[in-house]
């Protein structure tokens, strides 16, 4: 049976997310993350914020192909 790892856990719901909630992606899990800190849940709020920054990563990559095919 296969188990994710974390990072691919953390990758796969920032896919999710960015289906889900489109450009608001990374907010959204900007938002889940502060409320799990003001709430003392200290894991839950790196992994969050872990999920943020992939989104915002990909959202970095996408906007580099678009200008790529601009260019083309």
């Amino acid at each position: 049976m296969w188990f994710p790892t974390q990072e691919e856990a953390v990758e796969m719901y920032a896919r999710f997310l960015e289906a889900r909630h489109g450009r608001t992606a990374g907010e959204y899990a900007r938002k889940t993350a502060k409320k799990l800190h003001a709430k003392g849940d200290i894991a839950g709020y790196t992994i969050w914020n872990r999920v943020a920054d992939t989104v915002e990563r990909g959202s970095e990559k996408s906007i580099n192909i678009e200008k790529v095919m601009e260019v083309s």
